[in-house]
């Protein structure tokens, strides 16, 4: 069995780099032209007595299986990989059983402390004796991936017991996972729905009772993170709330739920309605990435949404008057206020946002930049052209110095500067600026998509500009030849009762769309079950959560698939719909074929976005929300 510390670094890697399959295939093509050496890492003589004191302890403990050959091999490998797993190797046409544990594993979590490595190597044995070493895991790499997240959290209570058995510490053992957060190891618990090893945050939370309802929220809030990174506001909300209820003293957890409420709020308005409040673009990705207190659908404008998210960030900022970001927030808020924009008031809160932001070592690089931009935003709604200017100017000598890595890649910060200074550029009668402002908002409309609310305000002031200097202004198609459409990963359905949400907990998702009209195993003798609710179109596959909904059937409901950025259009992807209209709706979107439960039937399985298509004779059959997990290139 593959080690969580290793596939838990594999499957991060994965998720993040979706989009360089290409290259890594080249890369794999050209590395059979050289031989490689792996990284070594001489394993210290402490060390390997260490662990081998610590197995054979545990070996007194474990009962030997009936059906394998006893005890196992312990392998040491100078390899500086924090890994280790449990294999059976042949030898003269006969198995055994090992457990392999690299020496970058022993120096960086465990740090000569025996009760984390006996958690460690406990999890191993483990596998080995409930049999896992030896089971089928399924024939795809959906049900593959299903098992093998129930068997690691299998491994970890076995693992336990015989830690404990072995007089090894409970406590010391739970270090080891704390060790592995500590590492950077970790990923939300959606994330895991693509890894085949659940989050740390969840595995600990089923071993360290005490602390449980502590360790849920910590996952809670990775995935409320994950949510607002990908624009998923709504369940983001739901994450951020179970955190404020379980713990309403965590101010970050408050200011996070202010933040996605008030995107939600944001999402709402279109392009009329920002012509409505007149006011520049501004930047938004600023919330908090981790909780440190822990760790010690209307369109139109939405007064309702709108005074939530206030009261959100409002007790946020009570319960941590010196932090930057939810005041920043705050002051966006007024820019957009229901009743009208109330521009001064969103200078004085943004103004004191900067001031804290220069003593705030929680604001990332992003956040800084979208808080100045923000602020020059406001500037120039209460008619301060030559400050808002002149904070833009900041906002770019900044931007040179930031490494591009830190800034996400999405691009949001310099295209609101150059909007926002074309804005400014165009206000001036000098014809000078007037033309620099054509090409500034000409550059933006290129990098940009349309779907987003600005694209059209933006359209309309060049077309004008360029009327006004007797140029003439190049067609929106043209403009957009060049863009690529991005769009919000999937993770709910949402149907007349309920919404239904990849991750969430099957018992609760019975308990919104009631009784299903049958229930039945997906692979005989496992917990892997599918629920069939023909009257609303849909299946929902599940273990203890759910894992993937089907749509299929004439009462299927339609699929909303949004388009990245804020207040942009969403598309609707139906069952029945050809696939010359799916191409159409998701364009150049990446996809390639994977199987899901059953081996033979081959669906497109867009990664990006979460979904997966079945068709037959041209038209859709299904649609699929689920998390696939990617194939493994080992290079």
């Amino acid at each position: 069995m593959d080690c969580p510390l290793h596939s838990a670094e594999r499957a991060k890697k994965d998720l993040i780099k979706r989009k360089f399959r290409c290259l890594c295939l080249t890369i794999l093509l050209l590395s059979t032209l050289r031989i490689c050496t792996p990284a070594r890492a001489e394993v210290s003589e402490s060390d390997r007595v260490l662990a081998e004191q610590v197995f054979q302890q545990l070996l007194i403990s474990a009962p030997p299986p009936r059906d394998m050959p006893w005890p196992p091999k312990l392998e040491i490998v100078d390899k500086d990989e924090t890994n280790a797993f449990a294999t059976m190797r042949k030898q003269d046409g006969s198995e055994y059983p090992v457990v392999v544990c690299y020496n970058g594993l022993i120096k960086r979590a465990v740090e000569g402390n025996a009760d984390r490595l006996a958690y460690i190597l406990g999890h191993e044995l483990a596998h080995h004796l409930l049999g896992h070493t030896r089971a089928s895991s399924g024939e795809t790499e959906f049900l593959k991936a299903t098992f093998s997240r129930d068997q690691e959290i299998a491994a970890d209570r076995k693992g336990m017991e015989l830690a404990l058995r072995a007089n090894y510490s409970y406590r010391g053992g739970l270090s080891a996972i704390r060790r592995m957060i500590v590492l950077g190891l970790n990923y939300s618990s959606f994330e895991g729905l693509a890894a085949d090893h659940p989050s740390w945050f969840d595995r600990i939370a089923l071993l360290d009772k005490e602390q449980a309802g502590l360790w849920r929220s910590m996952s809670s809030f990775d995935n409320g993170v994950y949510f607002l990174l990908v624009q998923n506001y709504p369940l983001a909300e739901r994450a951020f709330r179970q955190v404020t209820k379980d713990f309403p003293g965590s101010y970050e957890a408050w200011a996070n739920l202010g933040y996605a409420l008030l995107m939600e709020y944001a999402d709402s308005l279109d392009t009329e309605d920002l012509r409505h409040f007149d006011v520049g673009q501004i930047v938004v990705g600023g919330f908090y990435r981790r909780p440190k207190s822990l760790e010690g659908k209307v369109r139109g404008i939405n007064e309702e949404l709108w005074w939530n998210a206030v009261g959100a960030l409002r007790e946020a900022i009570r319960l941590k008057p010196d932090l930057s970001l939810p005041k920043a927030n705050l002051g966006v808020a007024y820019l957009f206020r229901p009743a009208g924009k109330d521009p001064a008031k969103a200078a004085q809160l943004l103004e004191e946002a900067s001031q804290l932001a220069d003593s705030d070592p929680s604001l990332d690089p992003v956040s800084r930049l979208a808080e100045d931009i923000n602020l020059a935003v406001a500037y120039a709604a209460v008619g301060s052209g030559e400050k808002a200017m002149s904070t833009l100017s900041l906002v770019e000598t900044s931007l040179k110095k930031e490494d591009p890595s830190s800034l996400r890649g999405d691009g949001s910060v310099s295209n609101a500067l150059a909007y926002n200074r074309a804005l400014l550029l165009a206000q001036s009668p000098d014809g000078q600026r007037q033309r620099l402002a054509i090409g500034e908002l000409e550059n933006y409309l290129r990098q940009t998509g349309s779907s987003l609310a600005w694209w059209q305000l933006a359209y309309q002031r060049y077309a004008s500009l360029c009327k006004q200097s007797g140029a003439m202004p190049k067609t929106e198609s043209a403009l957009l030849s060049q863009t690529t459409v991005r769009f919000r990963p999937v993770a709910t359905l949402d149907l007349s009762k309920a919404q239904i949400a990849l991750g969430q907990s099957l018992a609760e998702a019975k308990g919104q769309l009631g009784a299903a009209s049958s229930s039945s195993p997906v692979v005989r003798g496992t917990n892997l079950v599918r629920l069939d609710y023909p009257n609303e179109g849909i299946k929902v596959i599940g273990t203890d959560e759910v894992l993937a909904i089907i749509l299929s059937g004439g009462k299927a409901p339609a699929l909303s698939v949004r388009e990245m950025g804020l207040g942009t259009k969403s598309v609707e992807l139906k069952v029945g719909m050809t696939n010359a209209e799916l191409d159409r709706l998701l364009g150049d979107s990446d996809y390639d074929f994977r199987q899901l439960v059953d081996p033979d039937l081959n669906y497109r399985f867009y990664s990006d976005l979460g979904i997966a298509v079945l068709s037959q004779g041209g038209k859709i059959t299904e649609l699929v929300i689920s998390q696939v997990p990617k194939r493994k290139i080992d290079l």
